[in-house]
Order: structure tokens, then C-alpha cells, then sequence
């Protein structure tokens, strides 16, 4: 595909946050584009994906319309394969950590609908939210009933809304995860992320390493080494032992992902792609099914 080649690969070199070097990458499923970018907590990168889906208009002989999801940092390379590539139509900050670029999205796109998961608006009131996604399992058809939000037929949301931080008494990333029909893809934040096990060579939760998709690179930092060691080893048993307040909601989740959802591709914000219906279950199973 040459849409937006323009300015491929011109945006940085190949380094941990975007090892392909890239300003808007094909995610090799159909109108699903990527662009990876550094993202800190905590001072330290632990990179983000953005990802763009092409949405089909009235127009056939205009640009698609475009649903981002969990934008990261707008610079000019980025902007010019954005308005290359189509309209911005949907920006969606899907959780309460990635949030932090919503209001950068929202000056440079006016006229988009910004949408978050449930309780953003009252985290970040300076952004003009158009909506929050609604709390829970949705039927497709629901999106009918709210206002400039895009066709859930399409791009169906499920708000993990089963979670909550024993500490604080409210949820943690309070996430809304995405399944696009068209290209059978799930996006997600950080319900899963896969990050590399070794230096440019793509893993999975099981540990296998099916295909190689970006070059090596420099070593990954040890603070986000130690990161994905904490997110693996104290942050999920912890989540899944003591943060899921309602286990059968939770239960009923996982089975929609699992076998209503006929997924091929895991798009995660962090980390690499999974791609083959038969090794995404096997992944997903492991991942979110309670021990």
C-alpha cells in the first residue's frame, strides 16, 4: 500500500519506541495503520502504539473517515500522513493512562469527536469531550442511541468495568477495548501487552517467536525492562487476584473476546503484534483467563 508514503520512515531512526523508524506503518490487516512512539511514566519509555482505522463514508471518491485510537505525541511528519491519509473523525483515549495526548489531538482536530472511557471528562475537563463510552458489555446496535459516535457494528467496545483498586476504591485504567470487524483485529491498551523478550525479536505471552517484525535494535532500556518485569510479575497477579470485584462480569468479558469475537490480529499498545486466529487465542487464553 502507498497511501501516506510520502512520509514514511522519515519521521526518526529505527530505536526501541518505533523500531521500524516509520511515521505511519500498514499494520498488514485491511485500513489498520500504526505509528509507534515514545510514551513515559514515570520518566521511563515504555512506547505507545497509536492506531488508525480507515472508516468508510458516503463520499466513494473521498478520504476514509478516521477513528484514532490512543493517540500519541502530534508532530508535523505525523500530521502531514494523518491529513494524507484521510479525515480525522474519531479520537479515542481509551483508558485513564492514555489520556495525556487528548488534548494535543483536540486543538489540531476541531472539528473531531473526542470520546474516552467512562469518568475521562471529569479527569481532563479541558478537552471537549464529545461522549464517554458507555460502562459494560454493549450490543452492537447500541451506538444508534448516542451522538456522533461511530457504528458499533464496526468497531465494538467492551468497558472493563469489572475492576477496582483495593487502595483507592477506584478503578485503575478503567479500559475500553476495541474489536474492528472488518479486519477481525482487537486493540487494547493495557489489558495485554507483549512486549519483546529480547533485543528486536517479537514474543509472546507463551513465549513463542513465531515471525521477526522489525529489524534489531539497540538494547532495550533497563527501566523498561524493569517495567514489563514489574507489569508481568506484580502488577497482573495482583489485577487478576485482587483488583476483579466481579468475577462473573469479568468471566463474561473474556468469553465474548474469546468466542464471539472472531479475532486474527492483537493490535496492543505496548509491545508486538499477534497475528493467526489459532496462536491469538492461545495468547488471549493465557492471559486473561483466571488461574
Amino acid at each position: 500500500d502507498t497511501k501516506a508514503s510520502g512520509v514514511q520512515g522519515t519521521y526518526s531512526p529505527a530505536g526501541w519506541s518505533n523500531r521500524l523508524g516509520s511515521v505511519l506503518t500498514p499494520a498488514c490487516v485491511p485500513g489498520v495503520w500504526t505509528a509507534d512512539r515514545p510514551f513515559y511514566w514515570n520518566k521511563i519509555d515504555v512506547g505507545c502504539r497509536m492506531t488508525v482505522v480507515e472508516l468508510p463514508n458516503d463520499d466513494a471518491n473521498a478520504k476514509p473517515d478516521l477513528w484514532v485510537h490512543s493517540p500519541v505525541g502530534l508532530d508535523a511528519p505525523l500530521r502531514a500522513a494523518i491529513d494524507e491519509l484521510g479525515t480525522v473523525k474519531y479520537i479515542v483515549s481509551p483508558n485513564y493512562e492514555h489520556l495525556k495526548y487528548a488534548p494535543m489531538w483536540d486543538k489540531a482536530y476541531p472539528d473531531a469527536f473526542m470520546w474516552g472511557c467512562p469518568g475521562l471528562a471529569e479527569r481532563m475537563p479541558e478537552v471537549s469531550w464529545t461522549g464517554e463510552v458507555p460502562s459494560g458489555i454493549l450490543e452492537s446496535q447500541s451506538s444508534a442511541n448516542l451522538k456522533n459516535c461511530w457504528d458499533f457494528e464496526t468497531i465494538r467496545p467492551i468497558h472493563v468495568d469489572m475492576e477496582l483498586n483495593p487502595f483507592t476504591g477506584r478503578p485503575f485504567f478503567n479500559e475500553v477495548v476495541f474489536y474492528h470487524e472488518p479486519s477481525k483485529s482487537l486493540f487494547v491498551t493495557d489489558l495485554y501487552w507483549n512486549y519483546p523478550s529480547s533485543d528486536g525479536v517479537p514474543n509472546s505471552q507463551l513465549g513463542q517467536k513465531p515471525w521477526a517484525l522489525a529489524p534489531s535494535v539497540k538494547s532495550i532500556p533497563k527501566g523498561s525492562r524493569l517495567w514489563k518485569i514489574g507489569m508481568d510479575k506484580v502488577y497482573y497477579p495482583f489485577y487478576m487476584n485482587f483488583m476483579l470485584k466481579d468475577t462473573a462480569k469479568y468471566d463474561a468479558m473474556v468469553d465474548i473476546i474469546l468466542n464471539e469475537w472472531d479475532i486474527e490480529t492483537i493490535v496492543p499498545a505496548h509491545g508486538d503484534l499477534i497475528r493467526g486466529r489459532k496462536l491469538v487465542k492461545e495468547v488471549l487464553m493465557g492471559h486473561l483467563r483466571r488461574k
